[in-house]
């Protein structure tokens, strides 16, 4: 009889922690959901563009997750560079196969700088590495001209709190076949690809996710984009 006692309060333990699992997964997408419904990108209206700069990509492209869209990686590159015109047209929940219309929406011929922030989507939906990357080399010479090109992808999407821990490595392990395949396209394409990947003895979003990632527990928060930046700065 003790030993039935034991297990029922074991029984309950469990149900409790995966109905709170559940609860709190369920918050954070609506969250995720809502953010992304009505973050706005950072743009820059001017007619002056003697600098201008070309935003395209998904929802890290758009800001979700910022405080405010100067804290996104476009806003904080715009200051950065002294960008005098900024068009963004990066949409939340964009694959790499959605990156040709926002090419479309491009309005001129050459832009001081391009910023390309796109794959997590396809991390997150396990889209085979090898045929995204061929997506991204199809369509990087339908980009306009520009004095330089930079890729950013995720960072570890296994980090994700959103996620449970058990399938947290899968997505490590997709985000690692999409950077080595990004890479290369980079490379073959004569942009310069930011890897935001860190092993997890140096990764600060594992290490305070509380802080670098924002409510959804998904998508950086201003702090996190603040690390983003920093990589990308590497390189400017």
């Amino acid at each position: 009889m003790h030993f039935i006692q034991i297990e029922v309060v074991i029984g309950f333990i469990i149900l409790g922690l995966v109905a709170y699992r559940a609860t709190l997964t369920f918050f954070r997408a609506h969250a995720s959901r809502f953010m992304m419904a009505n973050e706005m990108p950072y743009k820059k209206e001017s007619d002056d563009y003697s600098k201008p700069l070309l935003i395209l990509g998904d929802s890290t492209g758009v800001g979700v997750g910022a405080t405010k869209p100067e804290d996104s990686v476009a806003g904080r590159l715009a200051t950065y560079i002294g960008a005098t015109y900024v068009e963004n047209h990066a949409v939340s929940g964009a694959t790499v196969d959605d990156l040709a219309p926002q090419i479309e929406h491009a309005s001129l011929e050459r832009y001081d700088t391009i910023l390309i922030q796109i794959g997590g989507n396809d991390i997150l939906m396990f889209h085979n590495a090898k045929k995204v990357a061929k997506q991204l080399a199809d369509v990087l010479p339908e980009l306009p001209d520009a004095r330089k090109i930079y890729l950013m992808s995720a960072g570890n999407a296994g980090g994700a709190t959103i996620f449970p821990l058990a399938v947290r490595p899968f997505h490590t392990w997709a985000n690692l076949a999409v950077h080595r395949e990004f890479a290369k396209v980079a490379r073959e394409n004569d942009v310069v690809y930011v890897n935001l990947y860190e092993p997890k003895y140096k990764d600060r979003f594992l290490a305070e996710p509380n802080r670098f990632l924002s409510a959804d527990g998904l998508h950086p928060s201003s702090e996190g984009y603040g690390l983003w930046f920093e990589k990308l700065q590497q390189f400017l």
